[in-house]
């Protein structure tokens, strides 16, 4: 049967194809795979953002009752009587040793590296490192809505380089800092920021993360594959009808050849090859050719009328078997009709085919036909005609090929005759 043409074979098949099983099951696998990315990257996300809230929800707690625990027992070392009877936080340097040791056995059990203790103006009257005491924070947004509002805010910082209570440089620290008020007397006088190690939970979110990206990929890696598997299964079946329609809607049911609206597309796409291959080899001398046979079997009424129809219709088989294994591998054959067939056969001259369709009269009168107990013997006509440059389109050459058989039965059938 024949092959598609040079011009077809070159055409890029599509990535997506909607009427194509191998087709979708490429964008299946595509969207398989960006799936289990989007999910894996949402679902961690999700997760390190839960993760993370938590610990800075406790973080925040543990540097709430430390500063409060720290307020209520030095109290009367950071607040000073301010004029008018009010409080201001204020710590004489005098007292910086002593509270230096206490704030070290208040917070070396709740992770802390650094205290910070500002009074009402943002100055720091109070901190674990002493280089930065009386320095102004000032246009710390966080520091001013604390010590206007009265809420505590926390967020989660990563330092370069920080220093822990007992004067060491700490490199690549995760804190949580924390900002909560100091009130005395029902006012707000000065704040506290809290520095609060989470170097350790943060690593320990971040191997829980991976493990469960781990556990997540390979549950979804084993749902997308059994779904491959079975789509991959239905894409085969479906491929498998597809093609047996494709050959039911082509194939003549009787003979296995192409049926006469086939062969008639796949002629007049052969023949527009030509005229185009002809355009473009015109000054090169090298003209490519089409050409046809119309091929009838002699006396086949004779035979139905006699033996009946089911004979007639395994002489039809046989003959179209030997007219298949004499005609080239892209040589398209069909049943046009009854007892008759047309047979295209591209690249050929007229010369060529009138070799082809002397092989198939041969080998169609090689041998009797059998069935069951009786021999026929069969004989054919054929009638060859090539397309030249004035045909308007192919059925020109197809109905001198149509002449050329009917001038061949004049002549006494089982020959080849030609125009």
């Amino acid at each position: 049967m024949g092959n598609n043409t040079a011009d077809m074979q070159e055409r890029p098949a599509p990535f997506f194809d909607g009427g194509n099983p191998g087709s979708l099951l490429r964008l299946f696998s595509l969207l398989s795979v960006l799936s289990v990315v989007i999910i894996l990257l949402l679902v961690g996300y999700g997760v390190y953002r839960i993760y993370s809230h938590e610990m800075i929800r406790e973080a925040e707690q543990a540097a709430v009752a430390v500063g409060e625990a720290i307020f209520a027992q030095e109290h009367r070392v950071l607040l000073a009587d301010d004029a008018g009877d009010s409080m201001r936080i204020q710590v004489a340097r005098e007292n910086f040793a002593g509270l230096d040791e206490r704030m070290r056995n208040y917070l070396r059990p709740f992770h802390i590296f650094k205290i910070k203790v500002f009074s009402r103006d943002g100055a720091i009257a109070y901190s674990t490192d002493h280089t930065i005491i009386g320095q102004v924070d000032s246009g710390n947004a966080k520091l001013e809505r604390v010590l206007r509002s009265g809420e505590v805010i926390s967020n989660l910082e990563s330092k370069d380089e920080v220093r822990d209570l007992a004067g060491e440089q700490r490199f690549d620290a995760d804190v949580v800092e924390t900002y909560l008020p100091i009130r005395a007397a029902g006012r707000i006088v000065g704040s506290f920021e809290v520095y609060v190690d989470v170097t350790p939970t943060r690593a320990r979110i971040f191997n829980a993360l991976v493990l469960s990206a781990a556990v997540l990929f390979s549950v979804l890696v084993a749902v997308f594959a059994s779904l491959y598997v079975l789509m991959r299964k239905g894409a085969l079946e479906l491929k498998t009808a597809q093609d047996e329609l494709r050959k039911l809607a082509s194939t003549d049911v009787l003979t296995g050849l192409f049926n006469r609206r086939y062969v008639m597309t796949r002629a007049s796409e052969e023949y527009s090859r030509v005229r185009r291959e002809r355009s473009r080899r015109e000054n090169s001398g090298n003209i490519s050719n089409i050409s046809f046979i119309m091929a009838d079997l002699d006396h086949f009424k004779r035979i139905n009328d006699s033996h009946g129809h089911l004979v007639g219709d395994e002489i039809l088989r046989a003959v179209s078997a030997r007219l298949r294994s004499v005609a080239r591998n892209y040589d398209i054959i069909g049943r046009y009709g009854g007892e008759e067939f047309l047979i295209v056969l591209p690249n050929s001259d007229l010369k060529d085919a009138k070799l082809a369709a002397e092989r198939m009269r041969r080998e169609v009168e090689s041998a009797p036909v059998n069935v069951g107990a009786n021999a026929f013997k069969v004989t054919v006509s054929l009638g060859v005609a090539c397309s030249v440059p004035g045909d308007a389109d192919e059925f020109a050459a197809i109905a001198r090929a149509d002449q050329a058989l009917y001038k061949a039965k004049a002549e006494g059938r089982n020959r080849m005759a030609w125009i």
